[in-house]
C-alpha cells in the first residue's frame, strides 16, 4: 500500500536528503539488528514501537476517518513541510492551492470535530479525568470556605514551636478539652455601647460570652518539661467600612486589664471625654482596681463620694497589631488566663451610622520568644491572605 512518502515529488526528496531531513517511509524495511543474547529490547526498538502505535485521545490525527500512527503523522507533516517549501519556490502562496495539492498527494489530516473533546470527556479515561478535576475543585472550595469561615471568627493560634514545647489551650481552667487552637463565634449586629456598659465580671466567665460586645476567655498551660518565655499578640485579620476606627479592645491577662483604641483623626490619643472637657467623666469606673496601668483612667473631678474619670486607651501597635504582651519564665504546669473583649465605643467620634453593615475580625497568636519576628501562620492562610480579592 502506498504511503504519504511515495507522493512527495522526487526533486523534493533529493533536496531533503541533501539537507539530512528526508522523512523515512513507513513501508521501507530496515535491516535487522544483530541478535541479542538477552531479552531486553534496544531503545530504538522501543521508540519504533511507540511510533507504530495508533494515536489516541480527543485530538488524535485521522485521515479518511482512519486513525494514524505516530510515524504516519510524522511523515505527513514532513511531506507537507516539503510541499509548502516547493510551492513557495514556484511562487504559489495561497492556502487554498496548497491544501488542494496536499489533498491530492494524500498529505492531509481530517479536520477536528469541535465536539470531539466533549465526547472524549464523558467516556472512558476522559470521564475519570473530569471527575478527578471536579473533586480537586470541590476540595479547594471546601478549604477556602473553611478558611473564610474561620477568618470571621475570633481564633487563638499557637505556633508549631510552642506546641512542640508542650503548651495547650482550653476554654476552662481544668483543661477538660485541651486543644492547640481555639475559636469563638463572632458577635453580630451589635450596637454602639460605652465602656461603662461592660460588666465588671466579664473576666469571670469562661469561653465565649458575647452580648452587645464580643467577649472570650481562655487559658494557656505549659505541659512541657522546660521553662520558657512566650509572647502574644492580637491582630486584625479582616475589616470593612473602617469599623476598627471605632472599635475598642480590652485585654485581661491573669486578672490585669488594659484597653486599646486607634488614635483620633488628628493622630492624638482618643480619650473619652476629651482632655479639654473637665465637666464629664465616667463615675467610679468598674475596672479601676484591675488596671495594669493606673494612668489609663485619669481623674477629672470629684463630687462628694463620686469621682469622675477620663478613659485613656493605649494606641494600637500598628495597622495590624492591636496589642501585644510577654510572659517570662513560664515553668512546667504554669497556667495563664486571658479574656479579650471588643465593642463599638458609642462615645468615640468615629462611631457613626457609616459603620452599619461593617465587620472587624481579630485573632490572637502565641509563639515562643525565640521565634519573634517569624510569620507562624499556616502556609494556606499566608497564601490566601495575600490575595486581593480576599478582602471585603
Amino acid at each position: 500500500m502506498p504511503t504519504p512518502y511515495d507522493y512527495i515529488p522526487d526533486e523534493v526528496k533529493k533536496e531533503l536528503a541533501q539537507e539530512g531531513k528526508a522523512p523515512e517511509p513507513s513501508g521501507e524495511k530496515k535491516k535487522s539488528a544483530p541478535r541479542r543474547t538477552d531479552d531486553s529490547k534496544p531503545a530504538a526498538d522501543k521508540k519504533k514501537g511507540r511510533d507504530d502505535a495508533v494515536e489516541r485521545g480527543p485530538f488524535k490525527h485521522t485521515r479518511a476517518n482512519q486513525p494514524l500512527t505516530k510515524q504516519e503523522v510524522k511523515e505527513i507533516k514532513a511531506g507537507r513541510k516539503a510541499l509548502r517549501k516547493e510551492m513557495k519556490r514556484q511562487k504559489i502562496y495561497t492556502k487554498k492551492e496548497f491544501e488542494l495539492m496536499a489533498s491530492s498527494l494524500g498529505l492531509y489530516f481530517d479536520k477536528h470535530n469541535p465536539f470531539a473533546f466533549l465526547g472524549w470527556l464523558f467516556r472512558g479515561r476522559g470521564l475519570w479525568a473530569l471527575l478527578g478535576a471536579l473533586l480537586a475543585l470541590l476540595f479547594i472550595m471546601v478549604i477556602m470556605s473553611w478558611t473564610m469561615q474561620m477568618r470571621g471568627h475570633f481564633t487563638i493560634n499557637m505556633s508549631e514551636e510552642m506546641f512542640n514545647a508542650g503548651f495547650v489551650l482550653s476554654e476552662t481552667e481544668d483543661f477538660r478539652n485541651p486543644s492547640t487552637h481555639l475559636f469563638s463565634d463572632p458577635a453580630e449586629s451589635v450596637p454602639c455601647i460605652s465602656i461603662s456598659d461592660i460588666p465588671s465580671n466579664v473576666d469571670k466567665v469562661d469561653g465565649s460570652h458575647n452580648e452587645d460586645y464580643f467577649a472570650y476567655t481562655f487559658y494557656a498551660r505549659n505541659e512541657g518539661e522546660y521553662t520558657v518565655d512566650y509572647i502574644w499578640s492580637i491582630e486584625l485579620n479582616s475589616e470593612s467600612k473602617s469599623v476598627g476606627s471605632a472599635a475598642w479592645i480590652m485585654v485581661f491577662e491573669d486578672g490585669e486589664m488594659q484597653f486599646f483604641a486607634q488614635p483620633s483623626a488628628d493622630g492624638s490619643v482618643e480619650t473619652i471625654p476629651g482632655r479639654d472637657d473637665t465637666r464629664h467623666g465616667y463615675p467610679n469606673p468598674q475596672f479601676l482596681d484591675v488596671l495594669a496601668d493606673a494612668s489609663q483612667y485619669e481623674l477629672v473631678r470629684a463630687v462628694g463620694d463620686v469621682s469622675y474619670y477620663r478613659a485613656v486607651p493605649l494606641e494600637f501597635v500598628d495597622d495590624v497589631v492591636v496589642a501585644s504582651g510577654r510572659q517570662n519564665g513560664v515553668s512546667p504546669g504554669a497556667i495563664h488566663k486571658y479574656t479579650v473583649v471588643m465593642w463599638l465605643e458609642g462615645d468615640d467620634p468615629e462611631c457613626t451610622d457609616a459603620l452599619v453593615g461593617g465587620h472587624l475580625g481579630i485573632e490572637m497568636n502565641l509563639r515562643l520568644v525565640s521565634e519573634e519576628g517569624e510569620d507562624e501562620r499556616p502556609w494556606l492562610e499566608r497564601f490566601l491572605g495575600g490575595l486581593l480579592w480576599w478582602q471585603d
